[in-house]
């Protein structure tokens, strides 16, 4: 039984509910003997909510002889109601979903899908270009976090990983996102060690009974300051009762930001163009949802990489199927996304000393060019099974697949004709790069098939419970690859340097093509979850996990050992560079949580959670400094670089045993309420995390102790805060890669938005006192210089040491009109 609490308050949430239940009566004393499952979750949604313990989610059970008078309703008279229902299904206490209301009131703050997480506790972001950050959850980043975007698992088709899942997406086509930061479920998670990110676009809307058609759609603009950046996006849709057609455009774009001192930002610019359709059809029990979509980025800087986005087009394609049957419910996926991704050096990094003039002579333009090209694709499906065996018991059982190829080559760069004719060291400096291209990985393919099943026990109002186990098998493997000249008898560069770094990449390729390259990987994923609530104050839940996760495909395969061909490599916005290894096995990590939550029951007005966590991570793929036989000048693995402490380094990819502890804290209480002045309210999130490996040493970009603390305001449609964010120094940093400390610091910001009818205006003030701070996760600055050699002499190449500086005070205007 679902239906909860005293007759008292059963009259209220019937009295809500009486539209509902007047569509299933059409007599006025009617006994019900079933009501469809979706109408009892209503119900008991609003029953919860009734005996005001929604947050736990927890009662006591109505016997079924209970008898609700003729007067609780004024439209229909029930004597008797049956619901044939259990529980609700088990939900993790650290799991945060974020609806309509909530993104709509973001969207014209940000550019970047990532950035609307930011006010999760336990969630911070790596920085990369404007559209594409990379999230991290307790101190675990990128490929080790799972995103799902519909359904669809895609891998970053990059060397930089420059587009990763999240900048498929724009913030504007976003129903809900659910973050589940804690243990996750194995039918959520799969190759990841990390937590679980899950964004649905909206959810598709039919025509009422008795109406022919709905149209409906929306459309969108915004501005900010700083950048000049604005943008636009449009939704609409046509439906019947049994069919709908939508649409949703957007475009955004802004130039390079400005810093708190007033200093430009470069390489920050960016532009991005995203449309989809979705045809659906719904019948009784079934729903089915086909989507399709492109998305085109001309452009999009990258303040921490040598290298910026020149063009990234993609497009898409997934089906979609809910069924309900007598036995329970089945949900299909289906999906294809495929991308052609072009990387080269960025206006603001071309050739110019660290005094800001230009090079000229060799690496004057057009020779300063190092162009890359990606052809990415990804593939798959999920199958999922949902059981309620009886009362107490719901079993999940299902399948899925992934498939990822990537091909990832730079084409041969052809030097200024009149400048090789009469420079010796320009023709030397042609042949470095040609006359073939360079395959970084040939036909890279990486398949996974997971299978799971989960048994789900709600045993009473006090105790429920989550037992999960998940087999996964991963696949990978790559073509031969060739460095730009592979022929260096009859063809190649004459000056010393140019030439022992071409022997350099030949013989790195030819120890790559005579290993035998496949590698495979068998994981077993467990999850424990139980949840108690003693009275209706506070709920504890205590969970454990072991998950895993197989290196991706630039971890294992990438080769190249030369200086230039190594500073290519990277995700880590360090500025280091990086050569893979085959030998990596699978991320094998335990962890284990606790939260603890309390509310004041009777009025909701003020409710903590505190969440501590320790995980362990077997075979951790961090780095070590590479070191290689040749100690050529132009070979990044040399002795030279072992022990330093002030430059950059070059990195190979190696496991490591490490652990992560920390802990999130959210918080909320209402201050004061009236009806003329309207409601009050404080709300605060507190995250910390420290790595470690077990080897010594600190892991890489751990996010210090960081707090928001926002007063906010409610009158009718008009919201409001005032928010403090404080961001402690990072002082725990990584040896290996040399990474620079951040200062502490603190942000204020200011935002109101009002809406009448279905017109919505925002306005804000970010960084309202233009503070100078620099992001512990934002990397190191590369955006305005030439960069190819990480350690060149320091006045052709970016200097090491300097921190990409925050976006500083900025206005931001948005307006959103419902039809």
């Amino acid at each position: 039984m679902i239906l909860v609490g005293s007759n008292s308050k059963l009259t209220l949430f019937l009295t809500f509910e009486r539209r509902i239940m007047k569509k299933i009566c059409t007599d006025n004393q009617q006994t019900v003997r079933h009501v469809p499952s979706s109408v009892t979750t209503g119900l008991g949604l609003l029953g919860l909510l009734a005996t005001g313990m929604l947050p736990l989610g927890f009662s006591s059970a109505v016997s079924a002889d209970d008898t609700i008078e003729n007067s609780l309703v004024d439209e229909v008279v029930l004597e008797k109601v049956i619901v044939t229902d259990k529980f609700p299904g088990v939900k993790a206490l650290n799991a945060s979903d974020m609806e309509a209301d909530i993104l709509t009131s973001k969207r014209a703050a940000v550019s970047d899908t990532a950035k609307l997480l930011e006010d999760t506790p336990g969630v911070s972001l790596y920085g990369a270009g404007g559209v594409s950050s990379l999230p991290v959850i307790h101190g675990l980043n990128d490929d080790r976090v799972k995103i799902d975007i519909n359904g669809m698992t895609l891998t970053s088709a990059c060397a930089n990983h420059m587009n990763p899942p999240l900048s498929y997406i724009d913030r504007s086509n976003i129903g809900k996102i659910t973050i589940l930061t804690g243990v996750t479920p194995v039918s959520l998670g799969g190759d990841s060690i990390g937590g679980t990110i899950s964004v649905q676009t909206p959810d598709p809307v039919f025509a009422e009974p008795g109406k022919d058609i709905l149209l409906d759609g929306s459309v969108s603009s915004f501005y900010r300051s700083n950048g000049d950046a604005f943008g636009g996006s449009i939704a609409a849709g046509v439906a019947t009762q049994n069919v709908r057609l939508d649409y949703t455009g957007s475009h955004t774009e802004s130039m390079n930001y400005n810093d708190g001192n007033g200093q430009i930002v470069k390489s920050t610019a960016y532009e991005n163009q995203n449309h989809s359709a979705a045809l659906s059809f719904k019948t009784d029990k079934h729903l089915v949802v086909i989507r399709g979509g492109q998305q085109h980025i001309p452009f999009q800087g990258f303040p921490n990489q040598r290298m910026d986005l020149t063009n990234n087009d993609s497009i898409f394609g997934n089906i979609m199927h809910k069924g309900s049957f007598d036995w329970g419910s089945l949900e299909s996926k289906f999906y294809f996304e495929s991308t052609q991704h072009s990387m080269d050096i960025g206006e603001d990094k071309h050739s110019q000393f660290l005094d800001g003039t230009a090079s000229g002579g060799t690496f004057a333009p057009p020779n300063d060019q190092m162009p890359m090209e990606t052809r990415g694709r990804n593939l798959g499906y999920k199958i999922q099974a949902e059981i309620p065996f009886n009362k107490r018991d719901t079993f999940r059982i299902g399948n899925e697949y992934h498939s990822n190829k990537i091909n990832d080559y730079w084409p041969a760069v052809h030097t200024n004709t009149s400048i090789a004719a009469n420079n010796t060291d320009a023709r030397s400096a042609y042949w470095m790069m040609a006359p073939e291209a360079y395959l970084n990985i040939n036909n890279g393919e990486r398949d996974r098939v997971g299978f799971f099943g989960e048994w789900e026990a709600n045993w009473d109002a006090k105790w429920r419970s989550l037992l999960g186990l998940r087999y996964d098998h991963t696949t990978t493997n790559t073509g031969e690859v060739q460095p730009y000249n592979p022929d260096l008898i009859n063809t190649g560069p004459t000056r010393a340097v140019d030439r022992a770094g071409a022997i350099t990449a030949l013989n790195a390729a030819n120890a790559f093509n005579a290993r035998d390259r496949e590698r495979s990987n068998d994981t077993f994923d467990v999850t424990a979850l139980v949840q108690f609530t003693p009275n209706d104050m506070s709920q504890y839940e205590l969970g454990y996990a072991r998950k895993n996760r197989a290196p991706n495909l630039y971890e294992r395969y990438v080769w190249g050992a030369r200086n230039m061909d190594m500073a290519m490599i990277g995700w880590h916005g360090d500025g280091n560079g990086y050569v893979g290894n085959m030998d990596l096995t699978e991320e094998t990590a335990h962890t284990v949580s606790l939260t603890a939550a309390f509310h004041e029951p009777k009025n909701n007005l003020w409710e903590v959670n505190v969440t501590p966590y320790f995980t362990y991570v077997n075979n951790f793929i961090d780095v070590d400094r590479c070191i290689s036989a040749s100690n050529a000048a132009a070979s990044g693995c040399k002795a030279t670089p072992q022990t330093a402490t002030n430059s950059f380094v070059y990195l190979q990819y190696a496991n490591h045993d490490a652990r992560l502890w920390g802990m999130d804290v959210s918080g909320r209480t209402r201050i004061y309420k009236d009806q003329t002045v309207g409601e009050f309210a404080a709300h605060t999130t507190m995250s910390y995390v420290r790595g470690e490996r077990m080897d010594g040493g600190n892991l890489y970009h751990m996010m210090p102790f960081n707090m928001k603390l926002s007063l906010d305001h409610r009158l009718s449609s008009w919201q409001s805060a005032i928010e403090m964010q404080f961001v402690d120094g990072k002082d725990d940093v990584q040896a290996i890669r040399n990474e620079t400390e951040t200062a502490a610091y603190i942000l204020l910001n200011a935002r109101t938005g009002y809406e009448w009818g279905k017109v919505r205006f925002d306005v804000g003030l970010d960084n309202v006192l233009d503070k100078q701070y620099y992001h512990p996760l934002a990397g190191a600055y590369l955006g305005d210089r030439y960069g190819m050699n990480p350690t060149a002499a320091a006045n052709v190449t970016v200097p090491w040491g300097r921190n990409i500086a925050g976006m500083g005070r900025s206005a931001f205007v948005g307006l959103t009109i419902k039809f």
